[in-house]
């Protein structure tokens, strides 16, 4: 499987892509369940909606007649707006100044395991360093299967903390 890689802000417009990677983003949650509409809609904006509106020129598609995978990121986690939507994210602050910048990864489950995850990250780490922004970072679950996929792609810093009852994983990578 070929995949393009393209700068979502070359694409934002179009509908199609954009429900692909809503049907991604879904398909992709461990939250399936939502009282009504209105709660799915706050939590597709906390998690991806906000990074599409806010940082366009940090997100990046990969293609092959539809859309296989995307990251987007935030260039620093230290913004008010997006500690007010993942305010978990405070409790990793003292980090923040050597992974600077936050990304969320998802790739179609028939795209998994053909190293399209690792283009995606490719893509924004230039991007990243181009804005000389000096590390990013992700926030997963203690036991989640994903950090295997993170460590691979040099995410070799980890950190972990206790929210709300729940055990988070800080993984950071220098750029």
């Amino acid at each position: 499987m070929s995949a393009l890689i393209v700068p979502f802000i070359e694409v934002q417009e179009d509908k199609k892509l954009l429900s692909e990677v809503r049907e991604i983003f879904f398909e992709s949650s461990t939250k399936k369940e939502f009282k009504d509409e209105k709660e799915k809609e706050l939590f597709f904006e906390k998690y991806l909606g906000h990074y599409l509106s806010h940082h366009p020129e940090l997100t990046y598609l990969a293609v092959d007649q539809k859309v296989l995978g995307y990251i987007v990121a935030a260039p620093n986690s230290n913004g008010v707006a997006l500690q007010i939507l993942q305010p978990h994210l405070c409790i990793f602050k003292e980090y923040f100044k050597h992974y600077p910048a936050h990304l969320h990864i998802n790739c179609h489950h028939e795209s998994r395991g053909l190293g399209i995850g690792g283009l995606l990250i490719e893509a924004l780490e230039r991007k990243l360093k181009s804005l000389n922004i000096v590390g990013v970072h992700i926030m997963t679950g203690t036991d989640a299967l994903n950090r295997k996929f993170y460590q691979k792609a040099g995410f070799t810093f980890e950190a972990t903390e206790s929210f709300c009852d729940s055990s988070i994983l800080f993984m950071g990578k220098s750029l």
